[in-house]
């Protein structure tokens, strides 16, 4: 006896879609507002070869990326494979939030970012 089989990608209204662009933009104002009030330089918008990210700090050789609803689908989650290949290859370390940790829990964003700090400070090689 067979399972029935649970579908990948299921289609969703533009109402659903939008309201997660929305949120992601909103959650990338607020984290940039937060990272330049505690004082940490990363600057929006960064272009690497062919990718952008949210957030980048050459010094850090860290990006940030938010990721809304449309990246909880398998079809997205694959396109970015090459994306990470690329970045990892440069050596730079790429730190994912949902734009729920940002709207929900921010002390956790940040402890994930000093946390990532410390770490390549002691360990300055990706691998």
């Amino acid at each position: 006896m067979s399972s029935p089989s649970i579908p990948l990608y299921q289609k969703v209204s533009e109402e659903v879609v939008r309201h997660s662009l929305n949120n992601t933009t909103r959650a990338i104002d607020v984290l940039e507002q937060e990272l330049n009030k505690k004082g940490y330089h990363f600057v929006l918008n960064q272009r690497i070869g062919h990718y952008n990210f949210n957030f980048y700090c050459p010094k850090l050789r860290t990006a940030i990326e938010i990721d809304g609803y449309a990246h909880e689908f398998l079809d997205i989650h694959n396109q970015d494979a090459p994306k990470k290949l690329f970045i990892s290859s440069l050596g730079i370390t790429v730190l994912r939030f949902t734009d729920y940790q940002i709207f929900v829990d921010m002390d956790e964003v940040f402890r994930i970012l000093k946390n990532h700090i410390q770490s390549s400070r002691v360990n300055p090689y990706v691998v």
